[in-house]
C-alpha cells in the first residue's frame, strides 16, 4: 500500500534518513552533521509554510520518499507568473528501482496543473530520465574563468559602495526588479535569503544610481588558487545582478580593480552574448580546439521545464508579443505527452489585436491550421519558452515541419530576445 501526502516535522527524522542517504555530497553525514539539517529542516518547514510543500510517500506506512514542490514567482516575458518547482527528490536506499520516483513526479505534476501553474521545473539529477517524462532543457549557463585584467576597465567607480548586511532588504529589492525585468528569473525564496543572513563569507559590492537606488550588486567570494602559494587568488562570483549595461560595465570595472590582490575571475552567466563584452575572451585554461578555436567558457545545462497543459499556457500568457503579419497564421504543434503515452495536439493562432499588436491563442479543434509541426513534449517547451531557435531544431531534425516555405516565419515568431534563464538552486 502507498499513499503520498504532506509531512511535517513530526516526521522529521524519518525525512533525515531519506534525504541525508540520497544527497551525501559534501556532508560529513555524522551526528553534528544530522543536527544542523535537523535545525534547518524544522526552520524551513516552518517559515515556509505555504510555499514550500514537504511531501512524503508511504509504503505500508514507512516514509521511503521525500521531496519539496516549491512555489515559484517567475518571470514569463516580461510578467511574474506561478510556476512549481521540484526540489530535493530522494527514495530510501532499500527501495529504489521500484517505480517511486515516478510517482513522486506524477504527484507533483498533478499538484501543479490543480493548483494552476503555467510550467512545471526541476534540477536534474539525470536529464535523460526527465527528457523521458516530456521536460524540456531550459538555455545554458556558460562559466567563465577570466585573467582579472582582462575584464572591462571602468574609470568612474564613484557609484560603488560595500554592502553590509544591513543592506539586505535593499540587495533583495534590486534582486526583484532584475527578476520583473528578465525572462526566466525566479524571485528569491525564503530558504535563499536565510542562507544570504547566514553566509558572513560572502562579499557584496553595489552600484547606486543618481536617484540613491541600488542599480546592481555583485555577491562574491575569495579562494585561494594554489597549493603552495598563498599570494595566488581567485574571486569567485555568485551573482552578477544589474540593470543595465552601464551598470554591469561598473560592477566588472571594480573586479578589474582587484588585480592586484587577484590573479583569476570566475563568473557565471545566463547572456548568450557576454563574450562580445571581453576585449580577450580566451579563459585561462588557454585550450585551442580545432579548427582554429580558442576555449572562452564552459556550458552547462541546468533548469529543466515542462508545459503541463499548453492551451492553458497560452491562454495565460496571453500579453507575450509577437511580430505577426497582417495575415493570421494557425499552427498545429503535435507532440507525445510522454507520461500518459497519448499523441496530443495543441493547435495555435498568431494574430493581430485590435490595438494592431501580434498575439497568440489556442485556436480550438475546430480551426484549419496551415502547418503542422512535429516535436517532443520536451522541445515544446523549449520553443514557447524560447531556450531554443525553431529553425535550429528543423536543421538539426529535433523538429519537422509540414511546409519548409513556414520555418522562417515560425522562427521569427517563436524567438525570444531574452534566453530564460535562472541562478537559482533548488
Amino acid at each position: 500500500m502507498r499513499e503520498i501526502k504532506n509531512i511535517g516535522p513530526e516526521r522529521i527524522e524519518e525525512y533525515l534518513t531519506v534525504y541525508l542517504n540520497a544527497y551525501p555530497a559534501f556532508k560529513s553525514l555524522d551526528d553534528s552533521c544530522r543536527e544542523y539539517y535537523r535545525q534547518k529542516t524544522e526552520t524551513d518547514m516552518r517559515e515556509d509554510e505555504g510555499s514550500v510543500e514537504f511531501v512524503g510517500l508511504f509504503e505500508d506506512n514507512k516514509l521511503v520518499a521525500t521531496m519539496k514542490i516549491v512555489k515559484f514567482s517567475m518571470n514569463f516575458y516580461g510578467r511574474m507568473e506561478y510556476a512549481t518547482g521540484l526540489m530535493a527528490l530522494a527514495v530510501h536506499p532499500l527501495y529504489k528501482k521500484r517505480g517511486i520516483a515516478l510517482e513522486m513526479v506524477r504527484y507533483f505534476e498533478k499538484y501543479s496543473r490543480d493548483t494552476g501553474a503555467l510550467a512545471a521545473l526541476l534540477l536534474p539529477f539525470d536529464i535523460a530520465f526527465y527528457r523521458r517524462m516530456g521536460y524540456g532543457l531550459g538555455s545554458r549557463m556558460d562559466e567563465y574563468r577570466i585573467p582579472t585584467e582582462g575584464l572591462p576597465a571602468c574609470s568612474d567607480l564613484s557609484s560603488m559602495r560595500i554592502l553590509s548586511g544591513e543592506d539586505l532588504q535593499e540587495v533583495l529589492s534590486c534582486y526583484t526588479r532584475y527578476a520583473e525585468k528578465n525572462h526566466g528569473v525566479l524571485k528569491k525564496t525564503g530558504e535563499e535569503i536565510r542562507a544570504i543572513e547566514s553566509d558572513t563569507q560572502v562579499k557584496r559590492v553595489g552600484c547606486i544610481g543618481e536617484d540613491g537606488q541600488l542599480k546592481g550588486y555583485i555577491a562574491y567570494r575569495f579562494s585561494n588558487g594554489s597549493d603552495v602559494n598563498y599570494t595566488l587568488n581567485h574571486i569567485d562570483v555568485e551573482e552578477l545582478i544589474y540593470e543595465d549595461g552601464r551598470t554591469l560595465r561598473k560592477l566588472l570595472g571594480f573586479l578589474r580593480l582587484q588585480a592586484d590582490q587577484v590573479q583569476e575571475v570566475v563568473l557565471r552567466s545566463g547572456e548568450e552574448d557576454f563574450y562580445h563584452l571581453l576585449r580577450d575572451p580566451q579563459d585561462v585554461s588557454e585550450n585551442y580546439i580545432p579548427f582554429g578555436y580558442l576555449q572562452t567558457n564552459i556550458s552547462a545545462v541546468g533548469t529543466m521545464y515542462k508545459i503541463l497543459d499548453p492551451e492553458y499556457f497560452i491562454g495565460k500568457t496571453s500579453y507575450r508579443s509577437f511580430p505577426v503579419g497582417e495575415k493570421e497564421l494557425i499552427v498545429e504543434f503535435r507532440y507525445e505527452d510522454q507520461l500518459e503515452h497519448a499523441e496530443k495536439t495543441v493547435t495555435v493562432a498568431f494574430f493581430k489585436d485590435s490595438s494592431g499588436e501580434g498575439r497568440w491563442k489556442a485556436a480550438g479543434e475546430d480551426a484549419k491550421p496551415s502547418v503542422s509541426v512535429r516535436c517532443e513534449q520536451g522541445d515544446l517547451a523549449a520553443l514557447f519558452l524560447g531556450s531554443c531557435r525553431f529553425s535550429s531544431m528543423v536543421r538539426l531534425g529535433t523538429a519537422e515541419i509540414s511546409d519548409n516555405a513556414f520555418t522562417e516565419y515560425i522562427d521569427r515568431l517563436l524567438c525570444c530576445p531574452q534566453e530564460p534563464w535562472t541562478n537559482t538552486d533548488y
